[in-house]
């Protein structure tokens, strides 16, 4: 069944007919397009989370691949068949840091956990320690046990905050100007590290005032040519592909892309004349001593003179004009004393601090901003690349790149693939990867009146059949769910999902393939963590299978030579030859033998030493894992066009976004401010294209035209502003964090560990309005609460903008509205700040089948009688009041960055390095009461009532609260 719709599928979409249909239905020509004609390039492949199985998970890519066959057979391109299209991972969870490759061309900068007891200064920004890295949280303990100071930056007051030092509670969504106003005291207390700052970033370099772009050595002296780069930089001919990915020492570029590169020019400050500086140039490769402030009548090699100032002087003008910690203390609400003393003890632990970013504000539409301004904090402080100093990045756990000798599985040529086991497989890839961000976002581009904002290198493909394994994200935890189902996944027409339990995913599937639990694997695999140094191996269980289920690689195998069958292709079958030998060591033994990490490793031998409980060593550079340990240790360049740490992005659309200098943005939509401005005074590098320019009205303030909104406004004027939505009562801020007791997308399920998720567990389950033995929550400052007449356990109504959620479309559609509405208790929570509400990110939510449950199951129960699925909700899930973004700097052409899997520079889009994040935090909700919490609708929710709750307290728990149940003697 599955290999039939694919193929009707592939053959219904390819040729000029197929683009017709596609065009006819609506798809914006640019994606049209993209499909070269190819139907097989609108089927999609994901693996959720891959590298949680290297074989298992990423099998889905190799099937993508392996789908150029069916193109041939279809189109009869040969070995220039295109296969089909796989979705994003790390930057579809908004894993992906987005500005870490902006500042050092590499995907993400990270370290072992352990390292925090080598830091004098631990600085956790937006990470619950405790509560979402619990099997690392006793580093944190251990570390400050012996000396190493903890200070904690949250939106709330958290679990983490507990174990802290010191705590900034922090207004959601604005870290990026917290970054600044700490930089602010950094630049002007001259507490920053001159030379470090001379020679590792690119703030001594000259800008032109003119156009914004940097100065290049060519423009500057006449007949310059280029210098020869021999620091562990390799620059190959264009069109070599130069060495293979685990023979690359350091960048790999071809010419065409050094002269794009160019060389710089600072100021020297003894000669006061312009000088050319290189990407060798970092660190004790350079000698100069550049002027970091100043502006400069700069000659160019044509005869004029253009007025040029370094990065750091117009860095330093954007910080003191608008980032002073009086104007931060406004905008976040951390006060002016405790970023100062922030800033000033980050400069006393000089490489002696360590800064672990988590998930919290890389949730964000202004995400790469917050990575930028962090780095320049960090770069001035020479806190990168050290074991007690550097930047690191949690909001994911898993990243391919460990296995960068992937591309011997996923990236094998399916028209002649290897049978040899003790060969290495010939390549040809023939699939291309895409962000699911833009299926997300309607299975649209980001378009602005009448410029595209999606760069040609990121143009997605029509969405009409996918195929997903291991993931609940991609409709059932998916952000603005009830939009995506509704008028999203209509013009799909095949969905396949492999899953061990039903989830909402499985409700919305045409097929289900029941695959092995984590406990029944039948095939040795491989995992990862970023967390720690540990390769871990899944060894094949002896014990046997609870049902008739089968592996992920037999389900992506089977279903690929159902295809061959139909089609009478018998290249299908060999291309997984030995899967259909009961192997996948083969596969494994290619991939270890092809990266860098794992070269030297036998699957054999990691199976024997899994099965004793013995772990293997990642051979990364150092151990512990210390990111950047290169760079910052041995003068290695960056994987930037500098070879430096660079802060200054001259590339249009950053120029056009006006985030070509560091800045803060107000969050896109959790703000009572007006969303999405850009936060500064006047500056003269500061020129972003206005909304006029893209031909709309600067007064649209609508949800999509927003994503590209480049407005300018003071810090006063920014407090003083509103957002749209706040005159119609949408008041507070809603954010989804997640929680110990539910895994990623893996919720609450069994009945024993849902009763342990908040205050509302009864297995008795003697309110019958509750959907599970236990249900969701919002948690809401109490005073907001009895604001709103919302006492402690009443159940309320959650709604966000009405024009887009929970669905476009509801007013016409009442059945759809009373199953995506958004209906849950409200638990009172002083620990968050009056007009930020909490909603935890891990229950399953409610669907047409669970809510048809609840009014017809003689329990009450949430249940579907169709399927057995269960939801935690009446009404609605977390992801009714969220939505799908897209950012104009998150889909660049022009931006240089590594590749993901190797050391190659590339440009423009590189799939969980530079693409699309999303910003799944960002709501501004209004909240109404809808019930009373007492048993049955009548009265106040029984712990309320019996005086053991906040502002509820009766007499003995106020003795109990203050200390008089002990005595001390």
């Amino acid at each position: 069944m599955a290999a039939g719709a694919l193929i009707n599928i592939a053959q219904t979409y390819s040729g000029e007919a197929g683009k017709k249909k596609l065009l006819a239905q609506g798809y914006d020509p640019l994606m049209v397009e993209a499909t070269q004609g190819a139907g097989t390039q609108t089927l999609k492949f994901r693996g959720g989370m891959p590298p949680l199985g290297m074989t298992r998970v990423f099998a889905q890519y190799r099937a993508a691949n392996a789908i150029a066959l069916l193109d041939d057979k279809i189109r009869g391109k040969g070995t220039d068949s295109l296969g089909g299209r796989g979705f994003d991972n790390y930057s579809w969870h908004t894993d992906l840091p987005p500005g870490h490759p902006m500042v050092t061309g590499q995907q993400t900068v990270d370290f072992d956990l352990c390292n925090a007891e080598h830091a004098d200064l631990l600085i956790v920004w937006g990470m619950n320690w405790i509560t979402t890295k619990m099997p690392d949280s006793h580093w944190l303990t251990e570390a400050r046990m012996k000396g190493t100071k903890v200070v904690v930056i949250a939106a709330e007051y958290s679990a983490t905050a507990g174990k802290a030092d010191e705590v900034l509670v922090v207004r959601p969504g604005t870290t990026p100007a917290l970054a600044l106003g700490i930089a602010q005291v950094l630049m002007s207390e001259n507490l920053y590290d001159a030379g470090y700052v001379k020679a590792n970033t690119d703030l001594p370099l000259l800008v032109r005032m003119d156009n914004g772009e940097m100065l290049r050595a060519g423009d500057v002296f006449k007949d310059y040519r280029l210098a020869q780069l021999e620091n562990n930089t390799l620059v190959v001919p264009t069109g070599d592909k130069g060495p293979s990915i685990h023979q690359q020492q350091g960048p790999v570029l071809n010419e065409k892309q050094r002269a794009d590169w160019g060389d710089f020019v600072y100021w020297d400050a003894v000669e006061n004349k312009p000088v050319a500086m290189n990407h060798d140039q970092i660190g004790k490769h350079f000698s100069g001593n550049p002027q970091l402030t100043g502006e400069f009548a700069v000659p160019l090699a044509s005869g004029e003179t253009v007025p040029c100032r370094t990065v750091f002087d117009v860095t330093k003008e954007m910080l003191d004009g608008s980032y002073t910690p009086e104007d931060v203390a406004k905008l976040t609400w951390a006060p002016a004393a405790a970023i100062r003393g922030l800033a000033r003890q980050i400069a006393a632990n000089q490489s002696r601090t360590l800064f672990t970013v988590g998930m919290g504000p890389n949730q964000f539409f202004n995400n790469d901003l917050k990575d930028r301004n962090i780095f320049l904090v960090a770069a001035l402080t020479q806190n990168i690349g050290k074991i007690g100093g550097n930047v690191g990045s949690y909001a994911g756990n898993y990243r391919a790149s460990f296995f960068n000798g992937l591309a011997q599985y996923i990236g094998e040529d399916p028209f002649n693939p290897e049978l040899d086991p003790s060969k290495p497989a010939k390549l040809r890839k023939r699939w291309k990867a895409e962000s699911v961000h833009y299926f997300n976002h309607g299975d649209t581009i980001l378009r602005m009146g009448k410029e595209v904002l999606t760069g040609k290198t990121h143009i997605p493909t029509p969405t009409k059949a996918f195929h997903v394994s291991n993931s609940n994200s991609l409709i059932g935890n998916v952000k603005g769910h009830y939009d995506f189902v509704i008028n999203t996944l209509s013009r799909v027409e095949f969905i396949a999902q492999n899953e061990w339990w039903w989830t909402a995913s499985c409700e919305y599937s045409d097929i289900v393939f029941a695959v092995d639990s984590w406990a029944e694997l039948k095939y040795p695999d491989m995992t990862i963590s970023v967390t720690n140094p540990f390769l871990y191996t899944f060894p094949a269980t002896p014990l046997p299978r609870i049902h008739d289920t089968r592996s992920d690689l037999e389900v992506a195998a089977g279903v690929c030579s159902a295809i061959g069958k139909l089609t009478d292709d018998s290249r299908h079958k060999d291309y997984w030859h030995f899967v259909d030998q009961g192997q996948a060591r083969p596969y494994i033994q290619r991939v270890l033998d092809h990266s860098n990490a794992t070269r030297g490793y036998k699957i054999e031998d990691l199976e024997k030493a899994a099965d004793e409980g013995i772990p293997a060593i990642l051979q990364t550079r150092t151990y512990p894992k210390v990111g950047a340990w290169e760079q910052g240790n041995e003068n290695k360049p960056w994987y930037t066009k500098t070879g430096r740490l660079e802060f200054y992005r001259e590339e249009p659309e950053f120029k056009d976004s006006g985030e070509n200098i560091v800045v803060h943005r107000e969050p896109i939509d959790s703000t009572r401010f007006e969303p999405n401005v850009i936060v500064a005074k006047a500056h003269p590098l500061l020129r972003p294209k206005t909304p006029e320019d893209y031909g709309v009205p600067g007064s649209d303030v609508s949800g999509d035209t927003r994503q590209a909104r480049h407005v300018i406004k003071t810090v006063d004027e920014v407090i003083n502003s509103a957002h749209p939505l706040r005159r119609d009562g949408y008041d507070l801020v809603f954010h989804t964090p997640k929680y110990r007791h539910g895994a990623h997308t893996t919720a609450v399920d069994t009945d024993i560990v849902a009763a342990w998720f908040g205050p509302f567990g009864d297995m008795l389950r003697r309110d019958k309005r509750m959907p599970f033995v236990t249900e969701a929550y919002v948690d809401i400052n109490p005073d907001d609460a009895k604001g709103l007449g919302i006492e402690d356990g009443d159940y309320v109504y959650i709604d966000a903008d009405p024009h887009d959620r929970p669905f476009r479309g509801w007013q016409k559609y009442p059945e759809g509205y009373k199953t995506a509405r958004l209906l849950v208790r409200a638990r009172y929570y002083p620990g968050t700040p009056r007009g930020i509400t909490r909603m935890w990110h891990n229950m399953y939510g409610a669907t047409f089948s669970s809510v048809r449950g609840q009014e017809t199951n003689p329990t009450g129960l949430a249940k579907s009688p169709d399927t057995g699925y269960q939801s935690l909700y009446r009404g609605g899930s977390h992801q009714s009041c969220t939505r799908g973004w897209l950012k104009p700097t998150w889909m660049t052409d022009s931006l240089y960055v590594k590749g993901l899997l190797g050391q190659k520079i590339t440009q423009g889009f590189v799939p969980d390095v530079h693409c699309p994040t999303g910003a799944p935090r960002e709501a501004l909700v209004r909240i109404s009461k809808a019930e009373d919490g007492g048993m049955n609708g009548e009265g106040l929710w029984a712990p309320a009532a019996k005086g053991l709750r906040p502002t509820y307290e009766n007499q003995v728990l106020k003795q109990f609260m203050a200390g008089k149940f002990v005595e001390l003697v």
